[in-house]
């Protein structure tokens, strides 16, 4: 790694999170309260205009719903235009359509005059001054990105309790029409004034890697997220157009003081949880917002005209609304990477643009033919049928974690699928071995299951190893914004159910069993389950699919301190190192398959096959790094991979001083950032499921070095529960029983031996 390429990363890392760019924080606050005041103090107007043209409150709703719409829609336009142009263009141009929007609609002696100056201008002046400087800000930084955020988006919240207020006021004095004057002139500077300080991120994707609605619209987890924000949207936008008029038309004043509520209370939605959302998970903070939201719908249905009620529901509704608007752009980034961000968002928020059409008008409509009573039930329903979708989002396949966004490719065609046979000579035969094993013992690493479990967990993982205790907290952050619960203890009870189901589908329903290195279930616990349950012989499956000191030797001796603490143990007998395994192999070139098609990217894609960093003098007692070389080879050609490939680490752990095996994943996407590379595939090969270290490691670190150095980066999954590794799996297990002699395997390196010679792997003591 040269150290041009090093100085380089530096100096990018240099510019994020530092004082210019909460600087554009700031001003994307300032310019969002400027167009969102202007938006959201319609609520209070709405009884002027409604007078003024003799019109219904369903009609009247349109000159909010219909600028919502424009400015959700145009926000994929203005988005892209940010992208490419940089915020401080567009923003002018905002300023220049709001100030004239207004002051044309000030002037207007017809609905369709009023309603087309004013739609124009709020739509157009939203849309350049929400997309573009929220997603500039996403770029700006890297782990203060939520926190950020919801700075950026507190003027909205702001802007509403201001502009509500303001515009009351106003209008006692002035009338609308001066008011709207007034409002074009104060907002137009405001935007100006903001426009100084928007500037472009360090560093920004190329036009060729923004992505198209088209490609968006084909993954399965934007789509719901997307539908789940059109059904909140759509129910959202009712008590902040109707809640005033609501309270009149029950003989009561302050319904402008409730619009304000829930602008201040939005605003301490959108600061808290943007400040939560960078220690606790981004979609769980999501779910939750979206469900306090529906429920504060109960609160405004028992009411009636209770004064101090209806603040509660202000509050709540409004804390909630914030949390909403903080959370989605930072859940947008962690989605989909920031390449392209201005475009992602605004082709997600024409979602919020369809509920806002559709929301108000409808509500307006059932209010006159229905009453109130039944708008609020109506509200509330739709926005409770959101949480269903977004929870679905959260759970939804994980191949779009691939960044969205290489360019388009022609002539993709159609992908030959993966065929990978059976590799079996016979089926597995009930007449040798068949007793000699009795289960299946699934050996892992080990993760903690809450935030109290995370420091212990991690004291474990590293004693002996004088790791510092500053190194220790920075780590358990990280577990901690994940709430504290690793992803790999559902990922092993995952594959546990998917062995038991094919042992059971073979007709040999071995008992099954789980066991870690580091946290609970302890193997030596297990060991003891085991023998209570009267188990002689365990087939031991270990999740990790190479060699190397800790990734085999040092789960052989587990095995063996296991055996010797506890009385009675069962033989335990692992099965050999399956990294060349013809269904591991297979599982993994499907995986890059199914990234490759969810990406619509083309076979000659430079591709990154990662692995777990060790030392480098404990590398040299071993064959790990031909194995990885093999596998890496082999895994490439049978998904049909064309493009450059090589083999690339990460998670090192180490002191500084001694190496290790490199090139690190991030240095070398840096590195093919400055060599020209716009789109880099990236295979967890050495992991068998996604857990932190692939989640931190390759979806935070290595996608956001990506995304400074210009690449759209995409992953593939790693094979978790893949049919064909689960497959391979009880092969193993059938030729540990003796059930099977075919010994499958691909590459140059054959089978490995069931056992480890002596010597194999050693630590090196002082590495």
């Amino acid at each position: 790694m040269s150290t041009t390429a090093d100085e380089g990363v530096t100096a990018r890392s240099l510019q994020l999170d530092s004082a210019a760019g909460w600087a554009v924080a700031l001003s994307a606050s300032l310019a969002t309260f400027a167009v969102f005041g202007v938006a959201y103090s319609f609520g209070v107007v709405l009884d002027s205009i409604r007078d003024e043209f003799g019109i219904g409150t369903g009609l009247a709703s349109l000159l909010f719903a219909i600028p919502t719409f424009l400015y959700f829609v145009l926000g994929v336009f203005t988005g892209r235009l940010g992208d490419r142009y940089g915020p401080r263009r567009v923003l002018v141009a905002g300023a220049v359509a709001l100030g004239a929007g207004l002051w044309a609609t000030s002037l207007a002696q017809s609905l369709w005059v009023a309603m087309t100056s004013y739609v124009l201008g709020v739509g157009i002046s939203v849309a350049c001054a929400y997309v573009p400087m929220v997603s500039v800000v996403g770029g700006w930084f890297e782990r203060h990105r939520t926190a950020a955020l919801g700075v950026a988006v507190a003027g909205i919240g702001l802007g509403q309790f201001a502009g509500a207020w303001g515009a009351e006021r106003l209008i006692d004095v002035y009338g609308w029409r001066d008011t709207y004057q007034v409002l074009a002139v104060a907002s137009t500077g405001l935007l100006m004034l903001a426009a100084i300080a928007a500037r472009r991120p360090p560093h920004v994707a190329p036009p060729s890697e923004m992505p198209s609605l088209l490609r968006l619209m084909h993954n399965r987890r934007y789509t719901l997220l997307y539908f789940s924000m059109m059904l909140l949207s759509a129910s959202l936008f009712v008590p902040i157009i109707y809640i005033k008029d609501y309270l009149d038309d029950l003989g009561k004043p302050g319904g402008q003081w409730l619009i304000s509520i829930i602008g201040l209370a939005s605003l301490l939605g959108r600061l808290v949880l943007g400040a939560l959302g960078t220690v606790l998970p981004l979609m769980r903070l999501y779910q939750l917002a979206f469900t306090i939201m529906g429920l504060s719908y109960l609160i405004w249905l028992f009411a009636g005209d209770n004064y101090t009620v209806l603040v509660i529901y202000a509050l709540v509704m409004g804390c909630s609304y914030g949390g909403f608007i903080a959370l989605s752009p930072a859940v947008a980034a962690e989605l989909f990477g920031l390449a392209g961000l201005g475009g992602v968002l605004g082709a997600l928020y024409t979602a919020a643009g369809i509920g806002g059409l559709a929301g108000p008008p409808l509500a307006g409509l059932l209010i006159d033919g229905a009453g109130y009573r039944a708008t609020i039930v109506a509200a509330m329903i739709v926005a409770l049928t959101s949480v269903p979708l977004l929870v679905a989002s959260g759970r939804a396949r994980v191949v779009p974690l691939a960044t969205v966004g290489a360019s388009d490719a022609a002539g993709l065609g159609q992908r030959r699928p993966v065929t990978v046979q059976s590799f079996r000579a016979a089926p597995a035969s009930a007449a040798s071995g068949s007793a000699s094993v009795d289960s299946v013992l699934l050996l892992s690493f080990g993760g903690p299951e809450g935030p109290d479990d995370v420091m212990p967990f991690l004291q474990n993982v590293t004693r002996g190893r004088d790791v510092p205790a500053e190194r220790l907290a920075q780590v358990s952050q990280q577990y901690l914004r994940h709430g504290g619960v690793s992803p790999i203890n559902e990922q092993n009870r995952a594959l546990l159910a998917a062995l038991s189901g094919e042992l059971a589908h073979r007709g040999t329903p071995l008992a099954c069993y789980w066991g870690n290195r580091n946290w609970h279930p302890y193997l030596r616990d297990t060991v003891g389950q085991m023998v209570g349950e009267g188990r002689r012989h365990a087939a031991v499956i270990v999740t990790s699919a190479f060699s190397s000191y800790s990734g085999c030797r040092q789960y052989h001796e587990d095995l063996a301190r296991a055996a010797d603490e506890v009385a009675g143990a069962p033989r335990l007998s692992r099965v050999r190192v399956y990294g060349n395994h013809p269904g591991f192999a297979g599982a993994m070139a499907e995986r890059i398959r199914e990234a490759l098609d969810g990406a619509r990217l083309r076979s000659d894609v430079h591709t990154l096959f990662t692995a777990h960093s060790i030392p480098s003098r404990m590398a040299a007692s071993c064959n790990y790094e031909a194995q990885l070389r093999d596998a890496a080879e082999t895994v490439a050609g049978m998904a049909s991979l064309t493009g450059d490939i090589e083999v690339v680490y990460q998670s090192r752990s180490g002191p500084p001083h001694v190496p290790w095996l490199e090139p690190d994943v991030s240095d070398r996407l840096a590195q093919l950032g400055s060599a020209g590379c716009r789109t880099a595939l990236v295979v967890p090969l050495g992991f068998v499921s996604d857990h932190m270290e692939v989640l931190v490691d390759l979806d935070t670190t290595a996608r956001a070095t990506a995304a400074r150095a210009g690449i759209t980066m995409v992953r593939a999954r790693s094979v978790g529960t893949h049919r064909l590794f689960v497959e391979a799996l009880v092969d193993l297990v059938e030729e540990t029983a003796g059930l099977r002699t075919d010994r499958p395997a691909v590459g140059h390196l054959g089978p490995h031996p069931d056992s480890c010679a002596p010597g194999c792997c050693p630590i090196e003591r002082g590495a």
